[in-house]
């Protein structure tokens, strides 16, 4: 056998210029982890494409040594470190993935060996020690030098406060003859200042008379215009108007005694006469001298009168003059009225011009009037737009109360519509105040209706703030709402907060949310948070909850196949095993198929292996022979390789022979000549693929006819798969000898020209036409 193979291998050198590193053949009693790592760390070493005897010079190793840890024996993980290192520096850098899994695989190697992971164990925690203790010694320097330099700084600083208490206390003494000059210049001034007071006063009233009697010389010119128009245009006759009073002896008489009605006709006369505003100032006169009842009765009657604007005008000015009292009367009046719209107009005007005190009051007198609702208006207006000091004067003055339950709502009011920086600073004051209660009410309306950026903010800004109890409650509370809310939140929180409310939301939100978390944080390059979520769904959930959390990701982007392959990149294989076992439990083929394809074709083939070593340890059907054989009938050659690596590298001999029994015993030939191919592009498996191809042949050889095995041996040629067409023919030359031998000269010479046939004599059709051309 030998001696038959070796002028294939020589053969196959000299057609490939770049010569295979050569490796001793693995252990026969290695056990499954021992033969997945070696196969692992025989791949990576051939990445190098040096020898063994060149990298142990490279490493200060003796080759021997090499030698025995790729053929079986268990390395130190410095020799795996070292190794993958130095692929590394080769530009053939290893995934963080697999790089993972070979440290899993590493370890469950040493398990296998009770003394050499202990001494591994004992080794790692040295090394993790040593690393500490240099880490420590380094931050210890970093510290002794941060401590002299700031010690230095503060000698300095200390000079320089000792020189600024001198300064100060030179230009104390030599100001406070200059102090005791100002203060006598300022008791002058405040004198001074109190004169000025007094002829304000006096001016301002003189001011008022000359404006009343301006309007009088309007109104004169405007009647006296009115006369000339008149006589103008009817010539002797005489215009009516010239009895009409002033406007001051109109206001005065309003003021003393006109009626509601003789009001009302007078202003709507002024509006006749384009004087609008001097009947709003006449509206305004008579709403402060009368009583409520009449003042209310004026509105009302203006309002039907179609004179709106006037009464609007009015009211801003009673909240600021009159009573409180009078205003919460006045409020109750309106009611009565009909006219709810001036209430508003009087809560608006309070909000703008009144002070917490009379805010409160006002709110009180409404909540008597029986106007609850108005009162609760008027405080939520205040919170939400007067500063946060007012807001909490005013709360302060109305508890304990009547008004407890309309000042929290109040309080969630602008818990929902003020900015962050107010709503931290209204809880720091209500804290203060001891007004927890309605801190609270602050931050879960905050929390409730607040956008995800600024509930995020929220909780920073409470943390920065040392309001810890504050910040987490509000957290808490926020994550009650819509998914819509917890996808925003998510992205806008900057700490270890996230996976909280994700494993929260695994645990308590419906499926069909769960899936929409999933796929918006894949959608949004959050992949490893989208896999644990998934996982840690699958594993809290019940059957039929997991069932329709894979529906409801089939129905959105990227769908569950998308996750489940993220998943099982991120996890070892013995865990990806786990997952497919769970998924065929659940009753999720097309996901427990899913798990597998990625776990058999996307892995290197040591992990691979493992994966399936697993199913079949935990005899899962899709570990079963039965299962592969029915897997690979549906396979294409370039997908069915990686299976027979995995395979192969799970030392499943008869899990091999069935697939390729399954597979090659009826298949064309051009799939076992593409099979081939895709075995033999494998650069780092080489002595596996050779395996793997050997058994194929052994196969082929003793199932296929001999035509078949003959075509086969020329498809191998014309593929340039020469080494495998000769390794083919060797072995079908000896068990079927001479038949086999006589098909095979058949079969390359069936399109050959014989010497002594008619056709081979016969002249080509280019020199026949130009025979008979000429």
């Amino acid at each position: 056998m030998r001696d038959a193979q070796a002028p294939a291998r020589s053969e196959e050198a000299a057609a490939d210029p770049v010569q295979p590193v050569r490796l001793a053949p693995l252990k026969d009693d290695l056990s499954p982890e021992k033969r997945a790592l070696a196969e692992d760390l025989r791949q990576i070493f051939l990445t190098l494409g040096i020898s063994v005897r060149r990298y142990a010079a490279r490493r200060h190793l003796d080759a021997s040594t090499v030698t025995r840890y790729l053929s079986g024996r268990v390395p130190p993980w410095d020799f795996v470190a070292g190794l993958v290192t130095d692929v590394q520096e080769a530009q053939k850098p290893l995934t963080s993935e697999a790089e993972a899994g070979l440290r899993e695989l590493h370890r469950t190697a040493l398990k296998s060996n009770r003394h050499s992971s202990e001494t591994q164990e004992l080794t790692d925690r040295l090394a993790e020690a040593d690393h500490e203790v240099r880490r420590i010694t380094t931050r210890e320097r970093a510290l002794a030098e941060i401590l002299m330099d700031r010690e230095g700084r503060l000698a300095r600083v200390r000079g320089w406060c000792r020189n600024l208490e001198a300064q100060i206390e030179e230009q104390l003494l030599a100001h406070q003859a200059e102090v005791a000059l100002w203060r006598g210049e300022y008791a002058r001034l405040e004198e001074e200042c109190g004169d000025l007071q007094e002829q304000v006063i006096y001016l301002q009233e003189a001011l008022a008379v000359t404006r009343a009697e301006l309007i009088a010389a309007e109104d004169r010119c405007h009647r006296l215009e009115s006369r000339l128009d008149t006589l103008q245009e009817l010539g002797a006759q005489q215009a009516g108007n010239d009895e009409r009073p002033s406007i001051v002896a109109m206001l005065e008489e309003a003021d003393r005694r006109s009626s509601v009605p003789e009001l009302v006709r007078t202003v709507g006369d002024l509006e006749q006469r384009t004087r609008r505003a001097i009947a709003s100032e006449l509206v305004r006169s008579a709403s402060q001298s009368r009583t409520v009842e009449e003042v209310a009765g004026l509105l009302s009657g203006l309002q039907q009168a179609g004179f709106d604007a006037h009464a609007r005008a009015a009211l801003p000015t009673m909240v600021v003059v009159r009573s409180v009292d009078d205003t919460g009367a006045l409020a109750r009046e309106l009611i009565r009225e009909g006219l709810e719209e001036y209430v508003l107009v009087l809560v608006q005007a309070s909000v703008k011009f009144h002070e917490p005190a009379d805010i409160a009051a006002f709110a009180h007198a409404l909540h008597l009037a029986d106007l609850a609702v108005y009162a609760e208006g008027l405080l939520a207006a205040v919170a939400v737009v007067r500063p946060v000091a007012d807001v909490v004067s005013t709360a302060a003055m109305l508890v304990p109360g009547e008004l407890d339950s309309a000042v929290v709502t109040a309080l969630s009011a602008a818990g929902a519509q003020r900015g962050v920086a107010d709503l931290v600073t209204l809880s720091i004051a209500l804290r203060e105040a001891c007004l927890a209660e309605f801190a609270d009410a602050v931050q879960l309306a905050a929390a409730a209706q607040q956008s995800a950026a600024d509930v995020a903010e929220f909780i920073h800004s409470l943390s920065r703030h040392g309001l810890t109890q504050d910040a987490e409650t509000v957290f808490d509370a926020t994550q009650n709402r819509s998914v819509g809310h917890l996808i925003p939140l998510v992205l806008a929180l900057r700490d270890d907060r996230v996976w909280s409310v994700l494993s929260r939301a695994a645990t308590s939100r419906w499926s069909d949310e769960i899936a929409v978390l999933i796929s918006e944080l894949y959608m949004t390059g959050r992949h490893q948070l989208s896999t644990k979520l998934l996982l840690q769904t699958i594993a809290d959930r019940p059957d039929p909850q997991v069932r329709e959390l894979a529906r409801a990701l089939d129905g959105m982007a990227p769908g569950s196949e998308a996750a489940l392959q993220a998943a099982v990149r991120s996890l070892s294989p013995d865990d990806a095993a786990q997952l497919l076992i769970r998924m065929d439990a659940y009753g999720l083929p097309e996901q427990a198929e899913t798990v597998f394809r990625c776990a058999v074709h996307d892995e290197l083939a040591g992990q691979a292996g493992q994966f399936l070593a697993t199913l079949v340890r935990k005899k899962s059907r899709y570990g079963d022979q039965y299962e592969l054989c029915q897997h690979a009938r549906g396979m294409t050659p370039s997908t069915l390789a990686p299976l027979l690596l995995a395979i192969e590298s799970a030392s499943l001999t008869g899990h091999l022979d069935a697939v390729i029994r399954t597979y090659c015993t009826d298949c064309p030939i051009v799939d076992v000549v593409l099979l081939a191919k895709r075995l033999a592009a494998e650069k780092l498996l080489v002595m596996r693929a050779n395996s793997v191809f050997g058994k194929i042949l052994e196969h082929m050889v003793q199932t296929r006819s001999i035509a078949d095995l003959s075509g086969l041996v020329s498809a191998f040629q014309s593929a340039g798969l020469d080494v495998h067409a000769k390794r083919l023919a060797e072995q079908a030359l000896r068990t079927h000898g001479r038949r086999f031998r006589d098909m095979l000269t058949t079969e390359q010479t069936k399109h050959e020209q014989k010497v002594m046939s008619r056709a081979f004599w016969r002249p080509l059709p280019e020199a026949r036409r130009r025979g008979r051309s000429a």
